[in-house]
């Protein structure tokens, strides 16, 4: 855990979530512009009235994966010749798309690697060596969905569950389950 604290901010004990983290203005910067995005798309500029819920929301994304994901989503938002865009197909599209341009080797990627690796070695006697080879292994933008496409906070969240979860019968599914809250909330729409 000091790892992951060390390159996710200060933390003033293990097992509270820091108030703040690196990237937080940046996410801040490009959740406007996902906003401004999301007004334009409905023709309604400033005058949304989404706007002020949306700006205040902090999503897990990185400021880098938000930006991207602002430009796809708007770019194939616009493009569509459909009346009702399916919006959820959209996102699946540019998480891919967005996927292939995240730096999956940032620095800020390492604690979650070491704590997925640490997690296998508790759970499933994988020795963390072995883990961190197979994982390099991955294609760069599977490497990215699990680790640099999230801001700290997520990744934080994250962390803490593979450091902190019980191991169960079905590790694979244990895994993923630390990664579900981040992941739904990788981006705000209105309810």
């Amino acid at each position: 855990m000091a790892v992951a604290a060390s390159m996710l901010g200060p933390l003033t004990a293990c097992s509270e979530r820091p108030t703040s983290f690196p990237d937080r203005d940046g996410v801040i910067a490009a959740q406007a512009e996902w906003c401004a995005a999301l007004a334009k798309l409905q023709r309604a500029g400033a005058s949304w009235e989404h706007l002020t819920a949306c700006k205040a929301a902090y999503p897990t994304s990185s400021p880098t994966s938000l930006r991207a994901m602002t430009s796809c989503f708007s770019r194939r938002m616009e493009a569509s010749t459909e009346s009702s865009p399916d919006r959820s197909q959209i996102i699946v599209e540019c998480n891919d798309e967005v996927a292939v341009k995240i730096n999956p080797d940032e620095p800020t990627a390492t604690p979650v690697i070491d704590s997925r690796c640490a997690r296998m070695a508790r759970c499933e006697k994988i020795p963390v060596a072995d883990c961190k080879a197979a994982f390099s292994r991955h294609e760069a933008a599977q490497r990215a969905m699990f680790t640099t496409i999230y801001n700290g906070a997520g990744r934080y969240e994250i962390i803490d569950c593979l450091d902190n979860a019980s191991c169960t019968d079905n590790e694979e599914a244990g895994r993923q389950a630390c990664y579900k809250p981040p992941s739904d909330e990788l981006l705000w729409f209105p309810d």
